[in-house]
Formats: C-alpha cells, sequence, structure tokens
C-alpha cells in the first residue's frame, strides 16, 4: 500500500481553510491545469455521504472517479475515499491543525493501492508518487496564493470564494 503526506502552514484559521474547502469551486480552483479532470455531478453541499462524480483522462481512455466523503470533523476535517476509480484503494484526509487564531497547517494524507499484483503496485508506486508530490505541491501553493496574496491591499478581496 502506498501513503503520501503534504504538510504546509497557511495564514487562516483552520475553520477558514475548512469551510473554504466546501465551497463551490473549490476543487477547480485546487485542482493543476495539466489534469484532465471534469467534475460530472456533485452534492448542493459537501456534507457527510456526499458523492461527487469526476471524470478524469487518463491517456487517451476516460473513467468515472466517484468520492464517498465522510468523516467529517467541523473545522478540523473531512476524507473523500474512492467508490469507485482507477485505484483499488484510495483514502484522501484533509486535516486543518491550528497553529494560532490565524494560521493552521493544511495536512493531506493519501492511503492509496493500485489495481493489480505485487508487479504492478511495486512499479507503479513511484509514478503515482511524483504524480502526487507535483499535484500536492500545486495545491498548497495555490493556497497560499489565496490566503496570503502578494498584495497585501487584496488580502480580504481572494479569501472568500474559490
Amino acid at each position: 500500500m502506498g501513503a503520501f503526506e503534504k504538510k504546509t502552514l497557511i495564514k487562516a484559521s483552520a475553520d477558514t481553510l475548512y469551510r473554504w474547502h466546501l465551497e463551490d469551486g473549490a476543487f477547480e480552483a485546487l485542482t493543476p491545469p495539466w489534469e484532465n479532470v471534469r467534475v460530472l455531478s456533485r452534492p448542493e453541499h459537501l456534507d457527510e455521504g456526499a458523492e461527487v462524480v469526476l471524470q478524469i483522462a487518463m491517456g487517451p481512455f476516460r473513467m468515472h472517479w466517484v468520492a464517498l466523503h465522510c468523516h467529517f470533523e467541523s473545522g478540523r476535517r473531512f476524507d473523500d475515499i474512492q467508490k469507485s476509480g482507477p485505484f483499488r484503494k484510495w483514502q484522501h484526509s484533509h486535516r486543518f491543525l491550528p497553529v494560532s487564531a490565524h494560521s493552521a497547517y493544511m495536512l493531506d494524507s493519501i492511503e492509496y493501492r493500485l489495481p493489480g499484483g505485487a508487479l504492478i503496485n511495486g512499479g507503479g508506486d513511484w509514478l503515482v508518487q511524483r504524480k502526487l508530490k507535483r499535484m500536492f505541491a500545486y495545491r498548497h501553493e495555490s493556497l497560499k496564493a489565496i490566503f496570503e496574496p502578494k498584495d497585501e491591499g487584496q488580502a480580504g478581496a481572494s479569501k472568500g470564494s474559490p
């Protein structure tokens, strides 16, 4: 089984980061432009038991990825677990760890298992790790740009909307 983790200090409260992640458009704002992913359906509100259906491209092939959202702890955590998709197992925990009233760590933890036997899991793991490192570097830098804009005069303008 593979595992990945990315942790970044963000200048926003844990509650603010948590609420922002649940807003419509947050997923799209954090999706790197090189990823060919499209949201096919999502509920009006992201909460316990909510399912999101994505279409992902893997080369010339397209497939659906159904993610079930669970383990909600208001202001601190929620998970998405693959119900169906490209992995044998996928669990992504989004954790918001308070540091102060105005800062928190964004911690993304992923556990996954590739389809197939030991050969595929062993050989494919480095590809998955490489892709996750690049994707989550982008996601965390995007969060920093949203909550810590370079032009401090615009700090309040971008924080509320993904």
